[in-house]
């Protein structure tokens, strides 16, 4: 619990990049001694322990698959908030990497999304119109929505076990990354 309330209360300010990596290990150790009663040199232990659990937990759905496929046709990216060490350990940790002809993460740029200037972030680093610019997002708010007010394109993955969103969608959807070639195909 400790260590969540310190990734998630300070948020805005790890996507941004106001608060590096270095940082917000420091605040964690601290809320761990403090929430289990122990040193802070065991807490900093427990929180490796832990960081590295997490990474052995992140299993990618068995769509992911299939953007080898679409990496043959299209040029693919991710655009993410959080921390670039963070986001690209997880990428190459699931054997994505090489997948991606681009990754723009929030704390590189210094904005997040739903912020305009993220998306044109995106937009530079994709090296291609809005227009031409697909975005692939589960939350309708934060990915889908701004994308769709500066120019680019989007389709909601909408997998079941999503939380409910709290912004209207009635563009295009796909329930699994094995609909999205079909959907991408119809956009062109």
């Amino acid at each position: 619990q400790a260590v969540w309330r310190t990734w998630y209360g300070r948020a805005e300010e790890i996507w941004t990049g106001r608060l590096d990596l270095e940082a917000v290990t420091r605040e964690a150790t601290v809320a761990v001694a403090a929430g289990l009663g122990v040193d802070e040199g065991e807490a900093a232990r427990l929180y490796q322990l832990y960081v590295g659990y997490i990474d052995e937990l992140l299993v990618p759905y068995e769509d992911v698959a299939s953007l080898r496929t679409l990496a043959g046709g299209y040029r693919l990216g991710v655009a993410t908030n959080g921390i670039g060490e963070v986001q690209r350990r997880k990428l190459y940790r699931a054997g994505l990497a090489d997948l991606f002809a681009f990754v723009v993460v929030s704390a590189e740029v210094g904005v997040a999304k739903p912020d305009p200037a993220f998306y044109a972030a995106v937009h530079q680093a994709a090296g291609a119109p809005p227009g031409e610019i697909v975005v692939v997002g589960d939350n309708v708010a934060r990915d889908l929505l701004p994308a769709l007010a500066v120019g680019m394109r989007a389709v909601w993955l909408r997998r079941a076990d999503d939380e409910p969103q709290e912004a209207a969608w009635i563009g295009p959807a796909v329930t699994s990354l094995f609909e999205l070639k079909a959907v991408l195909q119809a956009l062109e």
